[in-house]
């Protein structure tokens, strides 16, 4: 043990504060000398020491057992070996001296030969007491909190969730639990790597520790920093729990701050990118009465904000329960449908407002499945995007819609476009733009035929990685497209930088032209903006003879919808090219 240990010395007497000092320092401490309680804990707050030597009965308002209590609720003196000086030897004394926290006492007159062997036995007793206290801290932070964000871990959070559920069960409260996921996590990983990924992770849960700021009325944390009220289950999902709510709509509030904070732009090394997150809400007792069951509730909530299109919160209800059977069903069957043959592919024709011919159409992928019947895309694609499943479900699209595009051109039919849709997960994969030049050449489709369709949302991603793809993907000579242009956020001078051919304008505007001035001028806006831009726009959702006129007058390019045809089956849309006699396109 290295001897050059600080020992502070507390005495009024001067000369035994003398004899002491000296006899410490020819055996090798350093010691220091007071007259009294007060100046010797100033001492050691400025200085520090790792042992003291504490005279019981001193002058003045702070005897040595005062001195001691004091020491001992300062955070550096909890551990601190202290060395009782006592003429007093009855056991009451004694007894009051281990109550102050003393760790051990020796009688006066004092021993000077002995007392250096006291006090290395205290430091010896006492670094062995430190180590296993820090060992049990890191055991602690192991078992109980996450290594990479520094907060609360899965256990712990429900362990302390179950405890506050019992004090709102006393005093009859009410509390919220927040489940939050990271929309689009997984493609930040697959496309930037999981180093970056990790560091999107801390900076979620630092911007959690901000949105749960000290001194919110909603929230009660503990002593603690308050990470108990704020957890990282694992992955890219958070937990926060609201241990003391007025009002169900408190919940709501604290989430929306949250949505709010994430929402701002990531800025990691040389990537700049958005994400959105989805919440669920569960309250105690409404929906659930232990720590599993509001944990259960709350994830539900949250699939269901996710399923809405995400960057929302969602409150839990009992009616989620029936459609989450139905959801892992589809999810098991959705897995086994390629290989059972259960997926088609239908054709919506795209007229030519120009010409009036049809040359072009969309690709819309169809799901029969034996139990359930026909499941609308709507409810199945958000499934194979959470899974993964859409990568193998969007190749096997492309290979089918390629392959009938060239199976057309052979017979005759004018196709001079093909439009597959591909989701942010396919366009930012590794190694996507090879796949499409290898189906290309696997089924001899010539590239300008093919046209990829991007969701708007696709852009507010990483758009350094997003213009990346999209650049080898205008490599090998395909077309872009953006579908629903103009429901998602992305700005012109984002939209000018990507070499995007078509704009699709989104049904929702199309279908309120005749009604809405509103939903007239944003159209017209789109068109006059794609035409700036060197764009072609195609009208999705044509249902009236009205909304037609309009586009036409607007000088749109291309239309689809019911008012001309609906998704076909391939007979029926080679049914409806050979009714139409249409000439071939000039390139």
């Amino acid at each position: 043990m290295n001897d050059q240990f600080h020992v502070i010395v507390i005495d009024d007497d001067p000369l035994i504060q003398l004899v002491v000092t000296k006899a410490l320092e020819t055996i090798g401490f350093i010691a220091s000398g007071v007259s009294n309680g007060e100046d010797g804990l100033r001492l050691f707050e400025e200085k520090g020491a790792d042992a003291i030597l504490l005279d019981v009965i001193m002058p003045g308002g702070m005897d040595g057992f005062e001195t001691c209590r004091t020491l001992r609720s300062l955070t550096k003196g909890q551990h601190i070996p202290v060395l009782m000086m006592t003429g007093l030897e009855d056991v009451e004394s004694i007894n009051h001296a281990f109550e102050a926290g003393a760790t051990d006492f020796i009688t006066k007159p004092i021993n000077t030969s002995l007392i250096g062997y006291r006090i290395r036995y205290m430091l010896k007793a006492s670094h062995t007491t430190q180590y296993l206290l820090e060992s049990e801290k890191r055991l602690h932070q192991m078992a109980y909190f996450d290594a990479l964000t520094g907060l609360s871990n899965r256990q712990f959070f429900r362990e302390h969730l179950q405890q506050i559920i019992a004090l709102a069960q006393r005093q009859k409260m009410k509390l919220a639990v927040l489940f939050l996921d990271l929309d689009g996590f997984k493609r930040i990983n697959d496309t930037l790597g999981h180093h970056l990924g990790d560091q999107v992770l801390q900076t979620t849960g630092e911007r959690l520790r901000d949105s749960l700021r000290a001194g919110d009325t909603l929230i009660r944390s503990n002593s603690d920093g308050g990470n108990a009220s704020l957890a990282r289950l694992g992955g890219d999902e958070f937990t926060v729990l609201l241990s003391s709510i007025d009002r169900i709509e408190d919940a709501a509030i604290v989430a929306e701050r949250i949505r709010a904070n994430l929402a701002n732009a990531f800025k990691l090394n040389e990537h700049e990118f958005y994400m959105t997150t989805s919440i669920g809400i569960a309250i105690y007792p409404d929906d659930g009465e232990c720590a599993d069951e509001l944990l259960k509730n709350a994830d539900m909530a949250m699939y269901y904000a996710k399923r809405e299109g995400g960057n929302r919160h969602q409150y839990f209800s009992t009616k989620m329960t029936e459609a989450s059977f139905r959801r892992l069903s589809l999810e098991n069957n959705l897995r086994k449908a390629i290989e059972r043959g259960e997926l088609d592919l239908h054709y919506q024709p795209q007229l030519d407002l120009p010409s009036g011919q049809y040359f072009s159409v969309e690709t819309l992928i169809r799901w029969h499945n034996p139990e359930f019947g026909h499941i609308s895309p709507v409810e199945f694609i958000p499934i194979a995007e959470e899974t993964g499943l859409i990568l193998s479900i969007g190749e096997w699209v492309l290979r089918r819609a390629c392959a009938q595009a060239m199976v057309w051109r052979h017979s005759g039919i004018p196709l001079a476009r093909i439009a597959v849709n591909v989701s942010a997960m396919q366009l930012l994969h590794r190694g996507f733009s090879l796949l499409v030049s290898e189906i290309l050449k696997e089924t001899g489709l010539e590239p300008q035929f093919l046209e990829l369709e991007l969701t708007e949302s696709t852009l507010i991603s990483d758009e350094d990685a997003v213009l990346n793809a999209l650049r080898n993907l205008k490599g090998i000579g395909v077309q872009l497209a953006i579908d629903d242009f103009g429901t998602g956020y992305s700005s012109l001078s984002r939209l000018k930088n990507f070499p995007i051919d078509r704009l699709k304008i989104d049904r929702g505007f199309v279908s309120e032209i005749e009604e809405e001035s509103s939903s007239a001028a944003i159209t017209a806006a789109v068109i006059a903006i794609a035409e700036s831009l060197g764009m072609q726009v195609t009208a999705e959702g044509v249902e009236t003879s009205g909304q037609l006129d309009f586009l036409k007058m607007r000088n749109c390019d291309e239309v689809q919808g019911y008012l001309l045809s609906k998704p076909l089956t391939t007979k029926g849309a080679e049914t409806f090219f050979a009714q139409q006699g249409n000439n071939p396109p000039s390139n």
